[in-house]
């Protein structure tokens, strides 16, 4: 059976947990199990929030980085719209092709574009890699920012912004659309097996 790749920046061995909190809401992130997604090797992560399965996503590591195949709910736990609306649409959108969301090795002043489908939906843009020092409710630590230049998600202008620590994976994020901004800070990390 072969193995999931593997890199510090994003640890995805099965039972990684992180605990996060976005202003008064909190929820964990877990990895369930590995499983193969259109013939690449990929570890489902769900997204719980009290006790719920509220979304989830495939993430695989490449050589060239650690790619997003699919999702259920875009954003999952913070999607503003109502409860049932979320059911209703809770579908897995598989990305064609996969998103990256990380080149490795992550290197200050790197970039790329992305330019993917799903279910009519529309994503394209490219980002930015810079290295910035920064602190949350887990720690103060290192990171990778991966900044959203110029994202387009159909007609919506996103802006994204991701921290990624060795050894932790992703600490922090930042969504801004319009005047809505949403900060996601690591509160708990527990690696696979503690």
């Amino acid at each position: 059976q072969d193995k999931i790749k593997e890199t510090p920046y994003y640890p995805l061995k099965v039972g990684t947990t992180w605990h996060y909190r976005a202003g008064d809401s909190k929820f964990v992130v877990r990895v369930v199990r590995h499983e193969k997604v259109g013939g690449t090797r990929c570890a489902l992560l769900e997204t719980i929030r009290d006790g719920k399965v509220v979304g989830s996503e495939h993430l695989a590591v490449a050589d060239a980085g650690v790619y997003r195949h699919d999702l259920t709910s875009p954003l999952g736990q913070l999607d503003p719209r109502s409860h049932a609306k979320r059911e209703r649409e809770k579908k897995t959108q598989t990305l064609k092709p996969p998103m990256l969301i990380l080149k490795l090795p992550p290197k200050n002043g790197d970039s790329w574009r992305v330019d993917c489908k799903s279910d009519g939906t529309t994503c394209r843009g490219s980002f930015q890699v810079s290295e910035q020092e920064i602190t949350v409710p887990a720690g103060t630590y290192k990171t990778f920012r991966v900044d959203s230049q110029d994202l387009e998600v159909n007609s919506l202008k996103p802006h994204l912004t991701m921290f990624f620590a060795a050894g932790v994976g992703m600490v922090k994020q930042i969504i801004e659309m319009g005047e809505a901004k949403i900060a996601i800070e690591l509160e708990k990390f527990a690696a696979s097996g503690q």
